[in-house]
């Protein structure tokens, strides 16, 4: 008696039937395939939760006064700034490698080490927005998901305004 695998083999075509070592091999390259793809996600999410545990201040941050995490890049087309002398105004764009809560975390530790004094902090609808002060000048933080292809990341825009008199 065949197994149960092998009992309609009639039915079949012969290039299935006769080559059974060239389907196994068909089958274990679409499980490779699909587990490869159902993998990704997981992995994205570990390897952005691996990189933001890690989540240092670039050494060469566009304004001295504000943190960028390292591995951040501007993002010119959405970048835009100006100073007068006596005062300034900058919005910001930067995209990288991280997630949510660590970018929130960051700016959290790093801010009042430059003296910037938080004022608020919500998350509403998944975009994080903190607000600081300091000297006259209100600096706010917004943090949103970012992601391009399989691409996945954080975006933050910086926002720098005066404060009104």
């Amino acid at each position: 008696m065949l197994p149960l695998f092998y009992h309609h083999l009639d039915r079949w075509p012969k290039s299935i039937v006769c080559c059974p070592m060239m389907n196994a091999r068909y089958v274990g390259l679409g499980l490779l395939v699909l587990a490869a793809l159902t993998g990704i996600g997981g992995c994205r999410s570990s390897q952005a939760r691996a990189r933001s545990s890690k989540l240092v201040v670039s050494q060469a941050p566009f304004h001295r006064d504000v943190p960028v995490p390292a591995g951040f890049r501007m993002v010119d087309q959405a970048s835009e700034d100006w100073s007068n002398g006596s005062a300034r105004y900058v919005r910001h764009e930067y995209r990288g490698p991280a997630d949510k809560p660590a970018i929130r975390a960051f700016y959290r530790k790093q801010m009042p080490l430059l003296r910037w004094r938080l004022l608020d902090d919500s998350n509403v609808h998944g975009r994080i927005k903190m607000r600081f002060d300091r000297d006259g000048e209100s600096c706010t933080i917004s943090i949103e998901d970012h992601s391009i292809g399989w691409s996945s990341g954080v975006s933050v825009q910086v926002l720098i305004v005066p404060n009104a008199p």
